[in-house]
């Protein structure tokens, strides 16, 4: 099985070491740091399968830095908080994080949820492909090929194109995709949805009107061809 590589971020040191003899043991390779910026030029440099994130560092805290890494990078981030308030969570989760841990936290349950997070995206620099083959995906250089010509995809295009890839030759249910895309309040604005399905048609099919590539599960969602 391909080894993956966790970039842990925390101002604690001790803390730190901890999970990494931890992860190390279980068979992943670790990266650390130790504020936020730390933190955006390692995911540049290393490129990591996931990132655990401390909320409350100096020079740049865990929320900025999730913010910002989301401007380039999907990959999963586990927020370590010792916030209990919920609006802290919200913000957390709010700022792209994917999944968040209340310190202090037990050793299991953390690489229980580092598990989790893993089985639910492939390595996040692992090239893509869908549409036999009409489609590919270079998230490295968040490059899109279709039928051999680069396109030109908006980041918002990009995002949704990537989870349908991912869950190629599967249904996309609508709230699903307005969740992953645009977050939990256009969870329900279906209309919102097929205006970006038609512009991504446009760009992906030979006949936008007759599509054979993404195709609509009327009522339900959208499934990209394998």
């Amino acid at each position: 099985m391909e080894q993956r590589t966790i970039l842990v971020v925390d101002d604690d040191n001790g803390l730190r070491e901890l999970i990494r003899i931890n992860l190390e043991h279980e068979g992943y390779t670790v990266v650390q740091a130790a504020n936020g910026l730390q933190c955006l030029d390692l995911v540049r440099d290393q490129r990591p399968d996931l990132v655990i994130l401390d909320v409350m560092m100096p020079e740049m805290d865990g929320v900025e830095a999730c913010t910002k890494l989301r401007e380039f990078s999907l990959l999963p981030v586990l927020m370590l908080t010792a916030k209990v308030q919920s609006e802290d969570v919200i913000e957390g989760l709010d700022c792209g994080a994917d999944d968040y841990l209340l310190k202090p936290f037990n050793m299991n349950e953390l690489s229980a949820r580092i598990r989790a997070l893993l089985r639910r995206v492939p390595p996040v620099y692992r090239p893509l492909h869908a549409g036999e083959g009409q489609i590919q995906i270079d998230q490295q250089k968040r490059e899109v090929l279709i039928r051999g010509d680069a396109v030109d995809l908006t980041p918002t295009e990009y995002q949704l194109l990537l989870i349908l890839t991912e869950h190629a030759g599967k249904v996309v249910e609508h709230d699903t995709l307005l969740r992953a895309v645009w977050g939990q309040e256009y969870s329900r604005d279906n209309d919102y949805l097929k205006v970006y399905i038609w512009h991504l048609r446009r760009k992906i099919e030979q006949d936008p009107r007759n599509p054979s590539l993404l195709l609509t599960d009327w009522g339900v969602g959208y499934r990209l061809m394998p």
